[in-house]
């Protein structure tokens, strides 16, 4: 069989991989099915494609609002806490919670997709001791796109004055997508490609790369869908 039909017919062509690595995946992907089916169902921020190059898409997103918090950490630990603290404010719970039930119930948001993280730019002080401490830790900011039923004025208020609500307006991103483990490497990975696709295509960025997964940490690697976000002129 010529390597075209292998490509076609084989899922796993390209992949070096024993058969016990997978038939492990194939089980984890059969346990995930019920989690990507729910997932799917989740709302996504609404954009216009403009162009598309195999992995790589230049968008038109529409104006958006979000609920968005800075936390400090490396890219895991800081997309925990944060997720965290957003999920508060979203079901109501932590000190987002009401004593009135009725209420707290009424107020809870429903979950969007996906949960995107932006690299805040590192301040540097004066002196060295601080310095040196803002190396050792990452500053992002992760937000949740917040369903298109609500507006600035009609979502409830958050008690935790870490998650703010911000509205974002129509919006131009280059975007890249990807299905690996979610570590800085592989991240700063696929931000030097899209960069490079820019790059050709002459667009130009306006802010920093976002990143945005779709999927929980129990999805197996090979089947999630992650993204890298920079917005363009």
């Amino acid at each position: 069989m010529s390597k075209t039909l292998n490509a076609t017919f084989d899922p796993w062509y390209g992949l070096k991989l024993s058969l016990a690595t997978k038939v492990i995946v194939l089980l984890a992907a059969l346990s995930g099915v019920g989690v990507h089916a729910q997932l799917f169902s989740l709302e996504q921020p609404k954009f216009q494609s403009l162009e598309k190059d195999a992995e790589f898409e230049l968008r038109l997103y529409s104006p958006m609002v979000v609920a968005e918090v800075v936390v400090q950490g490396n890219l895991a630990t800081a997309g925990k806490e944060g997720s965290r603290l957003v999920k508060q404010y979203i079901f109501r719970e932590g000190p987002n919670a009401s004593l009135d039930q009725k209420k707290q119930a009424s107020d809870k948001i429903s979950m969007t997709l996906p949960v995107t993280m932006e690299k805040e730019p590192e301040k540097i002080s004066m002196t060295l001791p601080v310095t040196m401490e803002a190396k050792s830790k990452s500053t992002y900011r992760l937000h949740f796109v917040m369903p298109s039923s609500y507006t600035l004025n009609t979502l409830p208020k958050s008690a935790d004055p870490r998650v703010t609500i911000r509205a974002i307006p129509e919006q131009k991103f280059a975007s890249i997508r990807f299905s690996k483990f979610s570590t800085e490497a592989n991240v700063a990975e696929q931000t030097l490609l899209l960069e490079s696709w820019m790059e050709k295509k002459g667009l130009v960025a306006t802010g920093s790369s976002q990143f945005a997964r779709y999927d929980p940490p129990s999805v197996p690697p090979l089947l999630r869908r992650s993204e890298i976000l920079i917005p363009v002129q």
